[in-house]
């Protein structure tokens, strides 16, 4: 026997009810997990012209997708940062600041969201080397450099050897290939009347890169092992022949006359800007100063050259801040919508943008296109792709410590003028980096 017929208006009623609820939130649902809130730090105009247009580009292949940027000073990465997303306020992407007092406090209070799931879909662990991720990793014990990936970085950074090709043409001297051959240029220079390397030690970093420099230009890329546990606090020590070496060579370079002429008062970026006109062959410091360089085109950029019996040293170098995906993104329908948004931000495409620009994308790509009139960014992003390629990218020795950095200034001024020997400064590097290491570890 058949059943009755049912009516056929209330059950076309009931689903167009349905229909029309279901729609409704599901377009609620869109709405809230498409609408992100950005803090970059992008605050120069050609990087904010970079970053407008990949939000315009992102918006326009996400229909539905909006992303609200406000730029902030980098101070505000940190304590201003850490209070909006503990008051739920926050961003849903923010740039964060690598080390304990930044990500890693802001992971130990659960207010980032670990992005290894995202690095697998976008293969953000093949296109970055893991020299570079490794500096964005924190473990659930507050490991440094181990655990879970929480950020991926937009731009890069190394420092290596400027030099004013002009004026080693005018004394005969070819590009240095190794340590030696710059030695011997330095001695020519000298002896010619030309100042060999800039140096300003009154304020800035330059001193202490360069002693990182020569440091890390003796440790193969494959044999990195030992740097990165001192780094990372896992543990080691600052009490390190190689070390010493580079400091006994900044010793002999300064009482050989080799730096200019009354570079301990100068600033770091008065000696940049010396060089830039033309009152020195050498100068080893960062790629932040490419642009005040560009426009002299004498100026090129190489790796330091190495010591004998080394192939593929480190280099010091990092990336700018991460991007973050943090506890404002409530739901999972947000966090795939800001991942993708990192994502488009760390592209190929915008790399070339930034590329166009006149900075150093952080991912290397051996399509990138380079600007014709840009010869200096050229010469930077082939050493980047290379140093990349070996997994080479070292460290700022200052992150080792909290106090690392003043220490390495003071006890890099105390060296150069006498009054401390290598084997010394070694030694009191390594008791604050001891000091540090048992107060972390107890």
């Amino acid at each position: 026997m058949s059943r009755p017929p049912r009516n056929k208006h209330l059950l076309h009623l009931v689903f167009s009810l349905l229909a029309v609820s279901l729609s409704s939130a599901i377009t609620i649902g869109s709405a809230q997990a498409e609408n992100i809130a950005v803090w970059d730090i992008y605050n120069y105009p050609a990087q904010t012209a970079v970053i407008d247009q990949a939000i315009k580009n992102f918006e326009a292949q996400n229909p539905g997708a909006k992303i609200t940027r406000s730029v902030h000073a980098f101070e505000d990465t940190r304590i201003p940062l850490k209070l909006a997303l503990s008051s739920g306020d926050g961003p849903q992407v923010a740039q964060v600041n690598q080390g304990g007092g930044d990500m890693g406090a802001l992971v130990k209070e659960k207010l980032l969201f670990p992005m290894d799931d995202y690095a697998k879909q976008y293969g953000w662990d093949t296109r970055f080397p893991s020299a570079i991720l490794k500096r964005n990793r924190w473990s659930d014990t507050q490991d440094f450099g181990s655990g879970k990936l929480y950020g991926v970085a937009s731009l890069g950074e190394m420092v290596g050897l400027y030099y004013n090709k002009a004026l080693l043409d005018k004394a005969g001297i070819p590009v240095p290939k190794d340590m030696t051959e710059l030695e011997a240029a330095m001695a020519k220079l000298k002896a010619q009347g030309t100042v060999p390397m800039m140096l300003g030690l009154l304020a800035g970093s330059v001193g202490p890169q360069l002693l990182s420099t020569l440091w890390e230009d003796q440790i193969e890329s494959s044999d990195r092992k030992t740097l990165d546990n001192l780094i990372y606090d896992v543990g080691g020590t600052f009490k390190d022949a190689k070390l010493e070496r580079a400091a006994q060579m900044m010793q002999d370079w300064n009482k050989k006359g080799y730096f200019f002429p009354g570079y301990e008062g100068i600033a770091s970026d008065d000696a940049a800007s010396l060089f830039r006109n033309n009152q020195a062959a050498f100068f080893i410091s960062g790629t932040w100063y490419m642009g005040q360089f560009k426009t002299n085109k004498n100026i090129h950029f190489a790796a330091l050259p190495p010591f004998d019996g080394v192939k593929a040293p480190l280099m010091v170098g990092g990336t700018d801040l991460p991007f973050s995906i943090t506890v404002t993104a409530k739901t999972k329908a947000q966090r795939d919508i800001a991942a993708k948004y990192i994502n488009y931000i760390v592209s190929d495409t915008v790399a070339n943008a930034w590329l166009n620009a006149g900075f150093l994308p952080a991912s290397t790509n051996k399509d990138a296109k380079i600007p014709t009139n840009n010869p200096l960014l050229a010469d930077v992003y082939h050493v980047w792709v290379n140093v990349n390629a070996n997994n080479g990218l070292g460290h700022y020795v200052d992150w080792a410590t909290p106090t690392m950095g003043d220490a390495l200034k003071a006890n890099v001024q105390l060296l150069l003028a006498n009054r401390l020997t290598p084997k010394q400064l070694t030694e009191k590097l390594d008791s604050n980096y001891q000091q540090y290491l048992k107060s972390v570890k107890h």
